[in-house]
Order: C-alpha cells, then structure tokens, then sequence
C-alpha cells in the first residue's frame, strides 16, 4: 500500500486548481509515490470540477472547512483523531494558530510522521516576535520552538523572506537546519497536455498584457490606466485581461469617454477561464505588466517568465527573484504612473530591448525541478 501526504486545506475556490494549493501537494505526491488527498471543503459547484480540472489520482476528501480560522480549527482536529496513524507526511500552508495546532497534534498521534510547512510568505515577518508584547514574545518563542521541533522541513517563495528568517536572532539555527527556498514555479505538465505552441521572440505580437482581477485595491489597476493616458502607443496594443471589478466598470467608461482613440489599442477582455486561452496571450505578448501594492509571490509573474515576457512589475513577491536584477524586466515605483509611462513609453520607442531571454532555460521554473529541494528532507 502506498504512504499518504495529506494537506491540510480551507475552503477550495476554481482558480486554486492551477496554483500551489493543488499543485505542489500533487507534484511532492508524485515525487515520492505517495498517495495525494487535499482535505477541505468545497461548493456543489466545485463537486462538479473537480473530475475536470484535478490532477490524476488526487483525493479531494470534502470537510466542513470554510475562510474562518476559529471554526476550522476543531475540524482539523476531528480529523486529525480519526485520521493521523494513516497519514505518512502531513503538509500546512502559513505559520499561523491552526497550523501549529495540527502540528502538535498530529505529532501526538503519529510520531512517525513527517510535517512539511509551505509558509507562503512574502516577507517572513511573522517570526518577527519584536512585534509583541514581553509576555506575547514569551509565549510564541516556547510555541514556535517546540513546533519547529516537529517538523522536517519548510519553505518559504522568495529570498527577501528566506534570508530574514535564515537571520532571525530567535530561529535561525533551527531554521538553518530545515528552511529551504522553493518559489511557486509552473505546471509544464498542464503545457505540455495544452498542445500551445511556443512562439519565439520573433513571433511574438506588439503586446503587453496584466493579468489579475482588475479594478481591486491590490492590483492597482487605476496606475496602469493613468500611464495610458499620455501615451502614443504606435504600433503596440495594451490588453487587460481578469475580472472588472463592479467599482472600476465607471473608470473605464470615463477613461474611453476621454480618450475614445485608444479604444483599439487598450482593450479590456475581461477573465478567461480556460487555462490554454489565458496561456496564449502569455504566449503573443512581449511585455507582462504588474502594479500591485502587494503579492504573496504573483502567480502572474511566474506565468509570465514562462512565456518570456519582459516584466514590468512594482518590487512586490517574487518580482525581484524572477527580474534577477532587471535581466528580464524593469521594476516600476509604487503609485508612480509617470515611472510606468516612462517605462513604456522606452518599449513602444525601442529603447528597451524586450528580447533578453535568449539563454534561459524555462524549464528551470517548472515544479518538476522546485520540488526536489524537499525529497533530501523527507526520504
């Protein structure tokens, strides 16, 4: 009979199937040859998903588990009674209460078992104990250090939060020992079985592109829409792509109403469901943009330098990580749509060279790779 991993998860939404949520479970399953299930809950509507959109051979065992902390926690260890002795490698996502909570518990219960903890943290600062009070310090160092007792390894996306907590004056020898950089990477299983065909540069279109839900107080959008106002975009088109917030509807009516020329070139396509339609615009454009305010890491820039689009993006997750010191893009200020217009405008004008992926293996960021930093820990 195979070992089993078991991710310990809330409630499941669409989009997750093709994020880290699912997949790192799924590729780590694989690596080792364990049994993968995903406990958590999930909509009718997800039910209906699940055989469509999952990978092969991953259980998806459906719980009472929704967005609210407090009431997923007895859940967890409901499950974690009935379930642990059957569980080889137990995985949580974040450094907060529950998770600490099932570590213990699980530990208890199963001894034997290993725990990996994917942080997904931008910045690591929630190992900051100078945020808390003498008493609060106290209590999360005994806390943190006995959970960091039981488990065998954990992963953070980015080097700014790796090199903070590989720093930590209160962890960083335990974290030395157990801490590896794994970024969130791409499905190159889903690409190959989506049939794409890969443009070369020269193939690629005049077009750049953001992705993400439009109008929303993180993506910024407002930014890029100021940029364009001023812009002479020439041979070149802009296309937004992501669902429009109900507020931003308003923005874009007053922006064409403005500027009713740019109509053709600045184009908003709203979501795109089908992973392969959302692929193939990766796949024409030549510059990807991005101005949120925040990002755990930015699936969208991973996405991104797949496909060889040159990244404009604010220094947000794994923006300076993928960038590598502006070898594949250039990085825009925060709330600055003067930089943004400088920075196209330097692209429309050729003075940017958006071609700088000629020696760049893309396989490098495919999960296949990222994951096998974990197996020295759990094999």
């Amino acid at each position: 009979m195979k070992k089993k991993l078991t991710l310990l998860w809330r409630k499941l939404d669409s989009l997750e199937f093709g994020k880290d949520v699912v997949l790192v479970p799924y590729y780590l399953g694989k690596a080792l040859d364990y049994q993968t299930e995903i406990c958590c809950g999930y909509s009718e509507k997800i039910a209906e998903l699940i055989p469509t959109l999952s990978k092969k051979g991953l259980k998806f065992p459906k719980k009472p588990l929704g967005h609210n902390p407090y009431l997923r926690i007895p859940v967890y260890i409901k499950y974690l009674f009935q379930n642990a002795s059957r569980i080889d490698l137990l995985m949580c996502f974040h450094w907060k209460l529950e998770t600490l909570i099932n570590i213990l518990l699980y530990k208890l219960l199963n001894k034997r078992g290993q725990v990996y903890i994917k942080l997904d943290t931008s910045s690591g600062q929630e190992w900051d104990l100078t945020r808390h009070t003498f008493l609060g310090k106290v209590l999360r160092k005994i806390l943190y250090t006995s959970c960091l007792k039981n488990v065998d390894v954990l992963s953070c996306e980015t080097s700014q939060a790796y090199n903070f907590l590989r720093n930590n004056s209160e962890f960083s020898k335990p974290m030395s020992q157990k801490l590896v950089l794994m970024p969130n990477a791409f499905d190159e299983e889903e690409f190959v079985t989506s049939g794409i065909s890969e443009k070369e540069f020269q193939q690629k279109e005049n077009l750049i592109i953001t992705v993400g839900r439009l109008g929303s107080h993180q993506k910024n959008t407002e930014m890029i829409l100021a940029a364009l106002e001023h812009i002479e975009l020439k041979a070149w088109k802009f296309v937004l792509i992501g669902p429009i917030e109900e507020k931003f509807h308003q923005a874009i009516k007053h922006f064409y109403q403005k500027y009713p020329e740019k109509k053709e070139q600045i184009v908003f396509i709203g979501k795109i469901n089908n992973k392969k339609d959302l692929w193939e615009w990766y796949n024409r454009a030549k510059v990807f943009v991005c101005t949120s305010r925040w990002e755990s890491y930015g699936i969208v820039l991973n996405e991104a330098k797949r496909f060889r689009n040159y990244i404009i993006s604010t220094n947000v997750g794994g923006a300076a990580d993928l960038i590598e010191q502006e070898k594949y893009g250039s990085f825009v200020k925060q709330e600055d749509s003067t930089d943004l217009n400088r920075l196209l405008s330097l692209i429309v004008n050729g003075t940017i060279n958006t071609d700088t992926y000629q020696d760049y293996d893309v396989k490098q960021l495919s999960y296949q790779r990222e994951i096998n930093v974990l197996l020295k820990y759990l094999q």
